[in-house]
């Protein structure tokens, strides 16, 4: 163990001064460059020159790379001689100490150790000498030895380039140290001047804002102060124009800040106050002076009213409002100047149209036009009912003259066209022709004085709106209240004051959803002039009825069964007045209605009185009655349904009455003992004789007495419907009194008769349907 100690401590020690020559032989410099320390062995082998030609010169440096001498290359070394010397020491010791000391158990103990060595205790069990295999490890140590050393020399390049880049970098990122510190100094420095910045931005805001809030009080200082010379120029000697308006208006503010402002201590304010003043009169003089031109325009003939409110007045209405505010005087002047035209205006108008409307007016119901005044007592003018007759309408009759009260259809009537037509109307037709003309101006004026007459008082300004509008039209709804009265005075026409009522109801209403209040009292008071006179006209009519029934000769003179001319005026009359009270409801109209219709059906009885055939005082009541349910029929309108009905159940007793008195003649006796049976079992029944009798009689007469029927109704009702449904009805009953007759004779078991059968009466009957 000794001698291979030894021997492997003298190979070790060769071999390092071997490999320490052959670098000094090899190397006479060595780069020291730290650079590139990540590069691989590959690319440091690339720059050795390794080319066979040059085998014998010796290795040089990279280019760009730096030189060092041998010495600095030694470190490379130590390590490795170092552990070789290590290695050698410890052998030394090992061989030299321990087996010197050991004792016997040691030995005992090391071989036990030994032998727990996987390879020694293959060694041993081998039969194997351990000096030769300690020399064997020897020899496989020098192998190991000299294949790291000549990978040593192999990567030797390699090591010392990157000792080289290492010392490169290190330099290099002292240098960025050194940068980094002189940028950090740098940031410290722009810091702080962003921080002053900051300051010195912050108190430049505050000024601005200052110098703002400065430059604001005192611009509105100078604006409400300072007046252009040219303003006043424009004011002074300008005429007046959309310009001149723009500059009175910024005078005008001028003026509110001056007096907001009067109280503070401002010297300017105290210097401009006396030119405002001499531009406040003259300017207000300007603008008295231009409305009165303006307003003396408008009673210049065939001038537009309208346009020139529009295009002049409201155009410039703020001047106005100047004067109001600035100049009292100035704004009374205009406005009472205004209203002396406006007022003269629409007077003038108004009077001359509602004179042209009265020439346009048909001839006007008198007494004579009552609902009881006898036909010959109705006289025109002068005593002829011949010119009554043709120039008077029907005032009974609605018919056309409900048009006037479509309001939005119509226009109104222009005097000279109608009288170059030679055209006449109804008074409801002139009535709302005035009213629906006057109630257009009123609307639109009243508009335009609301618009330009009022002022930011809101109570005030309705007052001189109200006030104004009064004086205005106050004349001229005088001339209407006139022209209204004119007529109805004399008037007996109920329809028409009727239409007149719900004209000018609709106007109101019209009034109302133009929000135009000023009207108001106009409407109510034409209500209240045209209501009593209707109302009176109603009475005189109820009472021209009753005087007719109270007049003999009246009376005495019916001798037709025909109807009464009463009846159609009746007709016609209640028939208008209930259509026009249609969506009203008025309690009075409808109860003057009823007292109306009372007196004619008292009339009426007493003109049947006269008759002294039963058969013909029913005729005549049937036939006016008829008369009442045709027209009321022809109306179409709902108002009259209820009046409707109550003549039908008139009509239907009087009808049933007819029918009786028409089958007694020739069916009496069957037509008396069917009543008999069918009255209570207290009354004597019919015998088995009169049963035969009657059958008997009836089959020898029931044609000739059908033919006779039918003659008698064509003699009562010359009226096709009437006498059709009349005749139907006798035919009717009669077919009813004879089954039940029949039905008599087989609950008595009347033996011995034949009578004749239902089917063939009926077959007969079915001939007389279309005598009519």
């Amino acid at each position: 163990m000794d001698a291979a100690g030894s021997t492997a401590k003298t190979i070790n020690n060769q071999s390092t001064e071997e490999l320490r020559r052959s670098i000094d032989k090899a190397l006479p410099s060595v780069p020291s460059s730290d650079e590139n320390l990540n590069k691989t062995t590959a690319t440091n082998n690339n720059d050795i020159n390794t080319d066979d030609s040059d085998d014998d010169k010796p290795l040089r440096p990279a280019e760009g790379t730096s030189t060092t001498t041998l010495k600095e290359l030694d470190w490379l070394l130590e390590d490795d001689a170092s552990s070789n010397k290590e290695n050698a020491s410890l052998d030394d010791d090992f061989l030299d100490n321990d087996f010197d000391q050991i004792t016997f158990d040691e030995v005992d103990d090391r071989i036990s150790a030994f032998q727990e060595d996987e390879f020694v205790r293959q060694a041993l069990e081998n039969g194997m000498d351990l000096r030769e295999y300690a020399l064997q490890i020897e020899q496989e140590r020098e192998e190991v030895q000299r294949d790291l050393e000549n990978d040593y020399v192999q990567q030797i390049r390699s090591f010392v380039d990157l000792h080289s880049e290492i010392q490169s970098c290190d330099e290099v990122l002292g240098r960025m140290e050194e940068l980094l510190s002189v940028f950090q100094s740098d940031l410290g420095n722009i810091s702080g001047e962003i921080k002053n910045l900051q300051e010195r931005s912050s108190r430049m805001s505050v000024k601005l804002r200052n110098r703002k809030g400065v430059e604001t009080k005192l611009g509105k200082a100078l604006q409400g102060m300072v007046i252009p010379p040219y303003s006043i120029k424009k004011i002074t000697e300008g005429e007046v124009d959309e310009v001149w308006l723009q500059y009175l208006l910024a005078i005008n503010r001028q003026m509110r800040f001056v007096k907001a402002n009067q109280n503070k201590p401002i010297k300017a304010l105290r210097n401009v106050g006396p030119e405002l003043e001499k531009l406040r009169l003259k300017a207000a003089s300007t603008i008295r002076d231009f409305f009165i031109e303006r307003i003396n325009a408008l009673l210049v003939p065939n001038t537009n009213v309208q346009i020139m409110q529009q295009s002049v007045f409201l155009k410039y209405k703020e001047l106005h409002q100047f004067v109001i505010e600035r100049h009292h005087d100035a704004a009374t002047e205009i406005r009472q100047t205004y209203v002396n035209a406006l007022k003269w205006y629409f007077h003038n108008h108004f009077e001359r149209y509602s004179k042209g409307l009265s020439k346009l007016q048909t001839i006007t119901a008198d007494k004579t036009d009552l609902i009881g005044v006898e036909e010959h007592g109705r006289k025109g003018l002068f005593g002829s009912s011949k010119v009554a007759l043709k120039d008077k309408t029907n005032v009974f009759a609605l018919g056309d003259r409900i048009d006037a009260l479509k309001m939005q259809e119509q226009g109104v009537i222009l005097v000279h066209v109608a009288e170059d037509k030679d055209q006449k109307f109804q008074f409801e037709q002139l009535f709302r022709s005035f009213n629906l003309t006057l109630i257009d101006n009123a609307s639109s004026e009243y508009l335009f004085i609301y618009e330009f007459f009022s002022s930011r008082d809101a109570k005030k300004s309705a007052d001189t709106v109200k006030s104004v509008f009064q004086q205005i039209f106050e004349p001229t709804e005088k001339v209407g209240q006139i022209f209204t009265k004119a007529y109805i005075e004399n008037s007996y026409d109920a329809v028409g004051i009727l239409l007149c009522i719900r004209i000018n109801t609709q106007l109101a209403l019209e009034l109302q959803r133009r929000r135009v209040p000023a009207l108001e009292g106009y409407t109510n008071l034409t209500n209240m002039t045209l209501w009593p006179r209707f109302q009176h006209v109603m009475t005189l009519h109820v009472e021209s009825l009753k005087r007719m029934a109270a007049t003999k000769s009246v009376i005495s003179a019916v001798k037709d069964i025909h109807p009464h001319y009463i009846t159609r005026r009746y007709a016609e009359f209640a028939a208008s007045l209930l259509v026009l009270n249609e969506g009203y409801d008025d309690a009075i109209l409808i109860n003057s209605v009823q007292k109306m219709r009372n007196e004619f059906e008292g009339l009426l009885a007493r003109m049947s009185n006269e008759f002294s055939e039963p058969t013909r005082r029913i005729a005549f009541l049937i036939n006016n009655y008829d008369v009442i349910v045709s027209v009321f029929q022809e109306a179409h309108n709902r108002a009259l349904e209820s009046e409707l009905e109550h003549v039908r159940q008139l009509l239907s007793i009087h009808t049933g009455a007819f029918v009786d008195e028409q089958l007694k003649p020739y069916f009496g006796s069957m037509v008396d003992c069917v009543k008999r049976s069918d009255q209570s079992k207290s009354m004597a029944q019919p015998e088995k004789g009169e049963l035969q009798r009657i059958s008997h009689e009836f089959a020898q007469t029931w044609r000739q007495s059908l033919t006779s029927i039918n003659a008698s109704v064509i003699q009562y009702f010359s009226n096709f419907k009437n006498g059709t449904t009349v005749l139907h009805a006798v035919l009717g009953q009669l077919i009813v009194y004879y089954t039940k007759f029949l039905d008599i004779l087989e609950q008595r078991n009347i033996g011995g008769v034949q009578p004749v059968g239902v089917q063939t009466v009926m077959v007969e009957i079915k001939k007389f349907r279309s005598t009519f």
